[in-house]
């Protein structure tokens, strides 16, 4: 069973869903594989994108199910997966919606924030609980949203760790719009807007404004080599069982 649903509409809007109920639309290697051909198989006929989730879920990001890989060849295999998944949205030469329904968890908060905009639902939240769970930020986390709200504002979130709802998300500038239904059907009519403006106008707007400090390729670096090392630690050990057991992890720094 493909882990992406997608459908192109008459006016060009490809809508792409991630549909992995089982794990909540977790983020996977096997993912990146349908994602890819999602996107590649109707040419130019894609006038916008639009990506989404199954089941009143945007995505839990990484599944902590499978967390720690298997050894480091796994962890850099996953963190591959993720990154490809990112450059594959801002390397769009059509402008891309994220519509966000319910939770947006850790690396799938990146895939949102690589889109040209950004709409969110009244059920939306976004989470990001690295610190919580003795990982580096990753999807592109720490060059994206430090695009959209200014490094100090990214720092103060991605270390304080709380989830974020749609209002607060909306005053911060993580979303564009929220709306007063779900969050496809804007995302769908708003692509549809961006898919009648001209071609070379927006791929050339989007190739000046895609990247901020530090740029998307140095994020997706450093969190590579930080993961490949944090997969394996005493703290992220101890935030994974804190997660499930739904109590505040004890950190020793190994």
């Amino acid at each position: 069973m493909s882990l992406i649903q997608s459908e192109l509409s008459a006016s060009g809007v490809l809508t792409v869903q991630l549909h992995n109920p089982a794990s909540r639309n977790a983020l996977s290697v096997e993912m990146f594989h349908d994602f890819t051909t999602a996107l590649s198989q109707h040419g130019d006929q894609v006038k916008a994108v639009v990506f989404t989730g199954s089941g009143g879920v945007f995505s839990s990001g990484g599944d902590l199910a499978q967390m720690p890989p298997a050894d480091e060849r796994g962890a850099d295999e996953q963190m591959d997966a993720i990154a490809a998944m990112v450059r594959l949205v801002t390397g769009l030469e059509v402008p891309s919606v994220a519509a966000v329904s319910g939770p947006a968890a850790g690396a799938a908060v990146g895939l949102a924030l690589a889109c040209d905009a950004v709409i969110a639902d009244e059920t939306a939240v976004f989470v990001l609980p690295f610190t919580r769970l003795g990982l580096l930020p990753d999807g592109g986390i720490l060059s994206l949203l430090a695009a959209r709200v200014g490094p100090a504002r990214a720092r103060y979130l991605l270390l304080r760790a709380e989830p974020i709802p749609a209002a607060a998300a909306l005053a911060q500038g993580i979303v564009d719009e929220v709306a007063g239904e779900a969050a496809l059907p804007a995302a769908q009519r708003l692509a549809g807007d961006l898919a009648g403006r001209a071609p070379a106008a927006v791929s050339g707007t989007k190739a000046v404004l895609r990247y901020r400090a530090p740029s998307l390729e140095e994020a997706l670096a450093a969190e590579k080599n930080a993961q490949r090392r944090l997969f394996f630690s005493a703290d992220f050990a101890e935030g994974k069982r804190a997660f499930f057991e739904r109590r505040d992890p004890r950190f020793t720094g190994e």
